[in-house]
């Protein structure tokens, strides 16, 4: 599988009590196709998935993999500090039309995360799903990097497809895109770093920033591959304050609220995330407005 484009991983949204709101979910995602994405990511860093049961996890896969039409694939984040946890969900994704799982590197027990444990983890889960693995490294979260060549050697197997690196190092993601099998998909899962990230062979990104703009991300992506490549470097100097208000600043609450100023829904994070405050709510507006994403 070769995956290519642009990935938003979709929020989970909640009602004002915190119980799943699987009907906003649904409409949401149909907008974002409506918008040109070329697949979303249920259950990635920006889904809270750490803060959902896994009953809720799987009404969030079932739902969202429904509202996808053919042809778009849904990505499933399986993130589990156990193995089997991360196996039971990967076989649940599959069920339900997943064409790939996303699997972040477990982080609890951070100090005996050693090469050869995440070896043996990635590769048992790979041997296990019954459709593609996606690794994930997110060091901002876990508090480690994968080790390069453990990425190199994992992209061997036949079941991991690619990897999802929100380092945010784009000499990094050319190693990867250098040493591993032709074909393999990179994904950037950094925004700001999207334009630097296709320049050096990315085959497309897994954003945040695409849930706030997601038309103009697409666009960003098409322009340059059709080779209009200072026009897509201006589109990225215009998204990045937006991106790094939503990510590095405001984080969750910042994303769900740009989703509302924008006529999605957004709505609470999950405690015990709090939503913006009225301040940070009007700086995240001016914001949007200064790149041309608010009347």
């Amino acid at each position: 599988m070769r995956l290519t484009g642009i990935f938003p991983p979709v929020p989970t949204p909640f009602d004002e009590r915190g119980d799943l709101k699987l009907d906003a979910l649904q409409s949401n995602i149909e907008a974002l196709v409506a918008a040109g994405v070329d697949g979303v990511v249920l259950l990635g860093s920006n889904g809270e998935y750490p803060l959902l049961d896994e009953e809720e996890k799987r009404a969030v896969i079932a739902a969202g993999l429904q509202a996808l039409p053919p042809g778009r694939p849904g990505l499933v984040g399986v993130g589990a500090e156990s193995t089997r946890a991360v196996i039971r969900l990967a076989e649940f994704a599959a069920r339900h039309g997943a064409a790939a799982v996303l699997v972040v590197s477990p982080s609890y027990y951070k100090p005996l995360m050693t090469r050869e444990v995440l070896r043996r983890f990635y590769l048992e889960v790979a041997e296990a799903s019954p459709v593609p693995v996606l690794l994930y490294s997110v060091p901002k979260f876990t508090g480690y990097d994968l080790p390069p060549d453990l990425v190199v050697e994992l992209a061997q197997h036949p079941n991991i497809c690619g990897l999802k690196d929100s380092s945010g190092d784009v000499v990094r993601l050319q190693g990867y895109v250098d040493r591993c099998p032709p074909g393999w998909s990179v994904l950037v899962g950094h925004g700001s770093a999207l334009y630097p990230a296709l320049a050096v062979g990315a085959s497309g990104g897994v954003l945040a920033l695409a849930n706030v703009a997601p038309a103009e991300t697409v666009r960003l992506y098409r322009l340059f591959r059709s080779g209009e490549w200072e026009a897509a470097r201006r589109l990225q100097a215009v998204l990045t304050p937006v991106n790094e208000a939503v990510t590095a600043r405001f984080g969750i609450p910042g994303v769900k609220a740009a989703m509302d100023l924008r006529g999605l829904y957004g709505g609470p994070p999950r405690r015990p995330l709090l939503p913006l405050t009225p301040a940070a709510r009007e700086e995240l507006r001016e914001i949007l407005a200064q790149a041309g994403l608010l009347p």
